[in-house]
């Protein structure tokens, strides 16, 4: 009987403690790993993949603040007639406030959430075929996003969420010919899928 009774306790710890874990609650921090790829409006610059790092802090049972930077990844842009102008390299920072609607219910597995802040998104890189001269500013703009985190084991979720970004490229070329500016919306939707562990 004695035995019995500890198993019980120690199965009902067990569940509580899982339980525990399971509950998004304000003072948790995480830190995620994920792949994604960008999905480019314009037709002028390549699509690509990348892997993006993102830590985050819940200062409220539902809402928390998220910091992510992607890789810096290597796209071809294009002209007009679609001819090769050469490539550059992309890389995205995103800060973010989230909403987690079931935050703070320990038995919710699955924590969706929207997010929406700023983006600061960095050129370098930029080599363009004979005879161009490009240069890209750098772009800041507003970032959205919905995900949702499904719990694997205690303090581990396997993560997918979709991401925009109002992002354009401003652009100044040079020729032995002349010179001109123009602007690019790129505007990428972001899809992206990862692991999430929470302290």
């Amino acid at each position: 009987m004695r035995k019995t009774k500890l198993m019980f306790a120690v199965a009902a710890t067990t569940v509580l403690a899982s339980q525990a874990a399971m509950a998004y609650q304000a003072g948790d921090t995480y830190v995620r790993g994920s792949f994604e790829k960008a999905d480019i409006t314009t037709d002028n610059i390549s699509d690509e993949n990348a892997f993006y790092l993102s830590g985050g802090y819940l200062f409220h049972d539902k809402m928390g603040v998220e910091l992510g930077i992607g890789e810096k990844v290597k796209h071809d842009f294009f002209g007009l007639a679609s001819n090769d102008l050469g490539t550059m390299k992309r890389m995205p920072v995103n800060l973010l406030l989230n909403y987690y609607p079931l935050g703070g219910i320990e038995e919710a597995r699955v924590q969706p959430f929207v997010g929406v802040g700023m983006n600061y998104t960095r050129y370098s890189n930029i080599h363009a075929v004979d005879p161009y001269d490009i240069d890209i500013d750098d772009e800041y703009g507003v970032v959205g996003q919905v995900g949702v985190d499904l719990n694997l084991i205690d303090n581990l979720s396997a993560t997918g969420y979709a991401r925009w970004s109002d992002v354009d490229a401003d652009v100044d070329w040079k020729t032995p010919g002349g010179s001109g500016s123009g602007t690019v919306r790129l505007d990428p939707v972001t899809v992206g899928a990862g692991l999430t562990y929470r302290f």
